[in-house]
């Protein structure tokens, strides 16, 4: 019996290759009917027999495009008959497509990339409709060649018979070129000097480095840095050039039996690896690694990615080793990806440069994840999953931008029940990222048609974005930081917007309603609001933001405020007389010494004193350098105290002071990880864990595994990161429950 139905499908289901899918499967079981996009997504009819529609639809499900996903299918009877099965041209009249981040080379290009006999063998720009650029090349929607960077390449006519055949996996693949029409790769002296193009440029590209020379390499959303991994003169070159002294260096492998000789790799972390996200993943350091020892200083984990692109596979057929692929820029500041920009800016770092005439029109960064407990956990989210497009299951009509936070900026937008994720940005502070973070949404407000009915943001008043906003017009709805960290996590979790939660929040800094800085909360929070149960012992930080340079000052503040002067006998010694007697007179007077609650400047001060560590020389080393030292084996645990609302942490610092370097580290996470358990069952609430300090991968598998051993209900980010990329989720949540 013969049936006819209409189908409108919502999620990701544009330029994913999902019409061709489509087109094959009503091919394979003999179905009639049409496919096209609309200003909402896929409109779908299909007449045929009842049983082949149904083995149509479980097949849509169950094979669907490895980038495509469907949020909602919603099915009509039709009268419309049909005698044969057509992509017709779009019948959309809006710009309410997804911009899609760059993805990795699927397996299926990967296959060609090596195979001779293959047209686009070892052809540095090779994708189809399942991977290859997106988000950097896109200058407006409708996603069609002519609007983005590659409307400049004319399609051969190979190519374009390949674009236009529905049964090819280059569908509508807009990037879709070949060594005959598409980009050029060309090696470049430090003036601009082209000294070769194509296969030998990366061919010399490849004997530079290997011979240990420095280089920028223009890949999808910028260029990185790139070195010998294995040459410790060059990694030292690196560094000096670039002034980053001890800050790790991420590294890409060709493949994953590469990265195995580098690091301790599980099932999962192998999966995500080798994903169409490919992002660096934090690892084990294998015991004999080859590794330059200057990679990751003091430290015994590394980040590894695979070989994202045509271009760095290209490289990799020539290169004797993995190479060091830190992004290209100046520290603090936004991925290089203009050759000017390069060249001015960090002209003094690099030999040479591998360039490429494929423009980058909006750049993006590497994303970055590790694995706790066989699942992924996203520290920064960009190349391969940001700009993220969601359906909510909020109805609400308007359209309204959550700012996030200044650090780790990046924002959210809601417009009728589509949410839209940036790609991450950074700090605000600086004027560079700041003009990234004004690009990216021009280029969403623009693309969609937006005007912001209200706009969210932190706390604080002195955020350059919440500036931002104020001089537009605007007075910003505003939310607490650890609490919209907390909101982020019922958002991502579906969690019942009524129901109390026990919520830990552990960070850097965010401001409080009566001004004060916290950073070591416990709250009870739902989504009308919160109440702080508990927080971190109250410290000044003596001499302001620049104790968080200069750990050593937290800790003095600390055996201060503890009265701990003679146990720190040794502590005391490695630093100057006048220095301490100036900053004790700084603290008595109270100038500029805020008080704070801050885990994480705790942390901060238990490395200054185990480790001996004056300064810190980029965000989150105390923390590495103390879980570096955890010791599985050791059964110790320094004890914290509840008294009057307050965790007092009198007696780890005693511990501290006396105790060798391993027994500390270790009794201190252990003694984190107990508290906040000790806490979760004092109140018999679900959990909820978010903020900066809970990226410690060894400090969430402790907590999670005490929470699994006693029966904690517990939710945490996964998909979108605990620290403060993930605070505009948190500010959208709140406002969009507050009517």
């Amino acid at each position: 019996m013969k049936s006819s139905y209409r189908y409108e499908i919502l999620g990701l289901v544009q330029g994913v290759g999902f019409r061709p899918f489509v087109y094959n499967l009503a091919l394979r079981f003999g179905l009639f009917g049409e496919v096209y996009n609309d200003d909402e997504g896929v409109k779908l009819c299909l007449f045929g027999e009842i049983s082949d529609i149904a083995k149509f639809e479980k097949a849509l499900f169950d094979e669907l495009p490895e980038l495509a996903r469907i949020d909602e299918l919603k099915r009509f009877d039709s009268k419309l008959e049909f005698s044969d099965f057509k992509i017709i041209s779009s019948k959309s009249a809006k710009k309410q497509a997804p911009i899609l981040p760059d993805f990795a080379l699927c397996a299926d290009c990967e296959r060609e990339f090596y195979d001779p006999a293959n047209p686009r063998y070892h052809y540095a720009f090779i994708n189809c409709t399942n991977c290859g650029p997106r988000f950097s090349i896109i200058k407006s929607l409708p996603y069609d060649r002519p609007n983005t960077t590659m409307s400049k390449f004319k399609m051969c006519g190979f190519c374009e018979g390949e674009y236009k055949d529905p049964s090819n996996r280059r569908y509508h693949a807009q990037p879709v070129s070949c060594p005959n029409c598409g980009p050029t790769l060309m090696l470049k002296d430090k003036t601009g000097k082209i000294l070769s193009k194509g296969d030998e440029a990366a061919k010399q590209a490849a004997r530079l480095i290997n011979e240990g020379k420095i280089l920028a390499v223009k890949g999808l959303g910028g260029f990185h840095l790139v070195c010998d991994a294995h040459d410790e003169n060059a990694v030292n070159l690196l560094r000096k050039r670039k002034n980053r002294p001890s800050k790790p260096f991420a590294i890409m492998s060709k493949n994953l039996q590469s990265a195995q000789n580098l690091a301790q790799i599980s099932d999962a972390q192998a999966k995500l690896l080798n994903s169409n996200l490919k992002p660096i993943v934090l690892l084990q350091s294998a015991k004999n690694s080859p590794l330059a020892p200057s990679i990751a200083p003091n430290l015994n984990k590394v980040g590894v990615m695979l070989a994202f692109s045509g271009i760095h596979l290209l490289l990799f057929e020539y290169l004797n080793h993995d190479i060091v692929a830190t992004s290209a820029n100046v520290s603090g500041e936004a991925v290089i990806y203009d050759e000017k920009q390069l060249q001015g800016k960090l002209g003094g770092v690099f030999d040479y440069y591998l360039d490429h005439d494929r423009e980058i029109y909006s750049p993006s960064d590497d994303s970055i994840a590790f694995v706790a407990d066989d699942e992924p956990i996203f520290i920064r989210t960009s190349r391969g999953l940001n700009p993220k497009f969601f359906r909510s299951k909020f109805s609400q009509k308007g359209t309204f931008l959550a700012l996030g936070a200044e650090l780790k900026d990046q924002f959210a937008i809601y417009k009728d029940g589509e949410v839209m994720m940036s790609p991450y940005i950074g700090d605000l502070k600086n004027i560079a990222v700041f003009e990234r973070f004004e690009a990216i949404l021009k280029l969403f407000a623009s693309t969609y048609e937006l005007k912001f009915d209200a706009i969210i943001a932190d706390m604080h008043p002195h955020f350059l974005n919440v500036k931002w906003a104020k001089e537009r017009g605007f007075t910003p709805v505003c939310v607490q930081h650890h609490y919209a960290h907390l909101l982020s996590v019922m958002f991502e979790n579906d969690l019942p917007r009524e129901r109390k939660f026990l919520g830990f929040c552990f960070d850097g800094t965010g401001y409080a309603p009566s001004g004060e800085i916290w950073g070591g909360e416990v709250m009870i929070a739902d989504a009308r609001g919160f109440e702080r149960i508990y927080h971190f012992d109250e410290f000044a930080l003596i001499g302001g933001e620049s104790s968080i340079k200069n750990i050593w000052q937290i800790a003095y503040s600390l055996i201060l405020k503890y009265g701990l002067e003679t146990q720190a006998k040794n502590f005391l010694k490695s630093h100057d007389k006048k220095s301490l007697n100036n900053l004790k007179i700084i603290a008595k007077k109270g100038i500029n010494s805020p008080q704070t609650s801050s885990l994480g400047r705790i942390f901060d001060a238990f490395a200054s004193i185990v480790l001996s560590m004056s300064e810190s020389s980029y965000e989150g080393e105390s923390g590495m350098r103390l879980e570096a030292l955890y010791d599985e084996n050791l059964d110790v645990s320094y004890k914290f105290s509840l008294q009057d609302g307050v965790i007092n942490f009198k007696e780890a610092m005693k511990g501290a002071l006396k105790d060798e370097p391993r027994l500390a580290a270790t009794a201190f996470i252990n003694a984190l990880a107990n508290i906040v358990c000790e806490i979760a069952k004092e109140r018999n609430l679900p959990v909820l864990l978010s903020g900066g300090v809970f990226q410690n991968a060894t400090l969430l598998r402790k907590i999670v595994r005490n929470f699994r051993r006693d029966g904690v209900e517990f939710y945490l980010n996964k998909k979108f990161c605990s620290n403060d990329s993930g605070v505009s989720l948190g500010q959208l949540y709140y406002y969009l429950c507050s009517f």
